[in-house]
């Protein structure tokens, strides 16, 4: 009933006669034909996907979820672009010092520089001319305990040798350097069997006795041997001293020619 009112209020109206209206009264005369609806069909096929709607606004921020567990470390990547470079920190302790390495090779030796000015006089020094040298040619004999006498002197100046007593005498306070050698055989005839070793040796005589040094024959000797007596020291001399070389043997001894001389004697100042 109420189609039919639908159809008589679309054919009252005056533009019944266009293609729309046309179309409205076959629709509704379908209308008046439909009877009751029957049950639903089973589904049909899903038909094709339709294109994809318009993007929808972005929805609120939701909340941060919980930190998860951390994962395994990756692998290390490749190293990044140095950096720029910060500011200097401050300087820290200086630490041991290091072994000395190897010498390096000498420099070339600085132009000489200019000569300074003469420094003033110094103290005038001591003449070191006081020497003497003596010596012997004899086979002369010389006692136990008593002194050698050398009788002849080549050169002397200020130390004076006196042959009669065998005294050298020094008249300057200093160190004085003497050498000397004497050949020589013992000649106490009751020890031809026993070898013996002969000595010498240098005394202060004056202004009293002091030893100075002692010398010997390198070897033992019969009283047919010859042997030689030689030595050398270095003394301090007080002004005026005098000095003296004495058989200290513990017999006779007497001096034997070696093809000119028997035995020589040099003394010289070094101080």
């Amino acid at each position: 009933m109420e189609n039919n009112n639908e159809l008589n209020d679309i054919l009252s109206t005056d533009e019944c006669c266009n293609d729309e209206c046309l179309c409205r009264v076959i629709d509704c005369l379908c209308k008046n034909r439909q009877g009751p609806t029957g049950p639903t069909g089973p589904t049909g096929p899903a038909g094709c996907c339709g294109d994809t709607g318009a993007t929808g606004a972005t929805g609120p921020q939701g909340r941060t979820g919980d930190t998860g567990i951390q994962g395994p470390t990756g692998p290390r990547g490749a190293t990044g672009p140095t950096g720029a470079t910060g500011t200097q920190g401050v300087t820290g302790p200086t630490g041991a010092t290091g072994a000395t390495g190897p010498q390096g090779v000498t420099g070339p030796t600085g132009a000489t520089g200019a000569i300074g000015p003469t420094g003033p006089a110094g103290t005038p020094a001591i003449p070191l001319d006081s020497y003497a040298m003596v010596h012997d040619e004899t086979d002369s004999t010389v006692a136990n305990q008593q002194p050698v006498l050398f009788q002849t002197t080549n050169i002397s100046n200020k130390i004076s040798y006196n042959p009669a007593t065998g005294d050298f005498s020094i008249p300057e306070k200093g160190i004085y350097i003497i050498h000397w050698w004497i050949n020589v055989r013992h000649t106490d005839k009751n020890v031809s069997c026993e070898p013996r070793a002969l000595g010498i040796e240098l005394h202060q005589f004056w202004p009293n006795d002091v030893l100075i040094a002692h010398s010997s024959t390198h070897n033992k000797l019969t009283s047919c041997d010859t042997g030689t007596i030689n030595g050398n020291a270095i003394f301090e001399a007080m002004p005026g001293a005098s000095y003296r070389f004495i058989n200290t043997s513990g017999l006779d001894i007497s001096l034997v020619p070696n093809d000119l001389y028997s035995a020589a004697v040099s003394i010289t100042r070094i101080v």
